[in-house]
């Protein structure tokens, strides 16, 4: 759909989608991320280095920045922060899925990975059956 079609509430809908997905650059447990990604229907990410390690703007403008005052997180850096902000208590998405460690790898598989980009394809979650969760 193209975003300048369509009613307006279908703009907004996109929009909030987009920051649901960009939550890949954010302190986030991969968890939290696999059930986001998956909920907008995605079977893989790509990872932008430039984005994760950002360094060409200055602190409070990067995508990471932004998404960490939405999340009500402390932000990179030296430099004040808001003293309604709290630390976070997951690493940065974008950087500890590369180490390839539980619970990344138990989630999410590397399929491609260059200097710029790495490509990680969403694992499909076994489904419970009943009766293996009956006591």
């Amino acid at each position: 759909m193209d975003l300048t079609d369509g009613a307006f509430e279908k703009r907004t809908d996109k929009c909030a989608e987009l920051e649901t997905v960009y939550q890949v650059y954010a302190r986030q447990s991969a968890e939290e991320v696999h059930k986001v990604l998956g909920s907008v229907g995605a079977d893989y990410i790509v990872l932008e280095d430039s984005i994760c390690y950002e360094r060409r703007h200055s602190r409070g403008c990067r995508l990471r920045d932004l998404l960490d005052l939405a999340n009500g997180h402390i932000m990179d850096g030296p430099g004040e922060n808001e003293p309604d902000l709290m630390p976070a208590s997951h690493p940065r998405f974008c950087e500890a899925i590369k180490t390839d460690t539980p619970p990344y790898s138990t989630l999410f598989t590397r399929v491609f990975r260059n200097k710029t980009f790495h490509v990680y394809k969403l694992k499909k979650l076994k489904k419970k059956n009943k009766a293996e969760s009956a006591p």
